[in-house]
């Protein structure tokens, strides 16, 4: 696990992302379980180079179907604890975020990109017979909506700095080499205040932007991304492509339910794709 770990005299503490040894997501959850934990650490500032930072791993248990579920909520409870702890958390990104890197930089309260042409946002992972397992299935739609959300999830969409900051994945563009100054100067801006930083899902009367599930634009959405994956598994031969199905099974299930129950969903969707 490369992870450079430092607390300044503010309390923030900053993780920078070493891209020459990727850490593994589970390893980077107990530094980030202990960090929330510590009373000195008041935020957290998270360096992201490159856009997969995080080791997009496969799990020592997927041969065990109750360990690996346990696993994958676990995973998502301390994830959930980062966002819901009150301590401001920002991402500087100055390469973009793919597959489970973008999972962990929506968790981020206040995230900031490179306003460079190369830098792309995506999920992507089931050309690889994988769903998104740190929560994609549930925050992603939330943030952008679920039209934008799928486009991602399902056809392997990649984005471009500028359409992820007006879809709000993004919240500010910054000169190459300057995003940490921005985020920083965020989480100085936080610490002073009074109120408990939220992720919009948490926040009451929140509503899933370009309409909720039970919307008639995107019902008929789901339903025609149904008869495209089906379609899509008739053409080969009819073999099921599980990834795909269960992730759109898995956002549909999610996203009429609260955030914490929507994950829970998802750890099943997970499990049941790679077993």
């Amino acid at each position: 696990m490369t992870m450079i770990l430092s607390l300044d005299a503010q309390g923030i503490a900053t993780m920078n992302f070493d891209q020459t040894s990727l850490p593994q997501m589970d390893d980077l959850l107990l530094v980030l379980d202990e960090a929330i934990n510590d009373d000195n650490v008041k935020g957290f500032l998270l360096l992201a180079s490159g856009s997969n930072f995080i080791a997009d791993e496969k799990n020592a248990d997927e041969g065990d179907v109750a360990k690996l579920f346990a696993r994958m909520l676990e995973r998502h409870r301390v994830l959930r604890r980062l966002e819901t702890c009150g301590k401001p958390v920002a991402i500087a990104l100055s390469g973009g975020a793919a597959g489970v890197s973008l999972e962990l930089a929506v968790v981020a309260h206040y995230r900031v990109a490179s306003d460079v042409v190369t830098a792309q946002f995506g999920i992507s992972p089931n050309s690889s017979g994988r769903m998104p397992g740190s929560g994609g299935t549930q925050r992603l739609p939330r943030l952008v909506g679920i039209q934008n959300a799928l486009s991602m999830l399902l056809d392997n969409k990649k984005i471009s700095a500028a359409e992820a900051l007006a879809q709000q994945l993004v919240h500010a563009l910054a000169p190459a080499g300057s995003e940490s100054n921005e985020a920083r100067l965020w989480l100085l801006s936080r610490l002073v205040q009074t109120s408990a930083v939220q992720q919009s899902w948490d926040v009451k009367g929140y509503k899933v932007p370009g309409g909720a599930v039970s919307s008639p634009a995107i019902q008929q959405l789901l339903m025609i991304s149904n008869a495209m994956l089906r379609a899509r598994s008739h053409a080969h031969n009819h073999v099921l492509d599980r990834a795909s199905v269960n992730t759109l099974s898995s956002v549909y299930e999610g996203l009429i339910t609260d955030i914490d129950t929507g994950l829970k969903t998802e750890a099943r969707y997970f499990v049941n794709t790679i077993r």
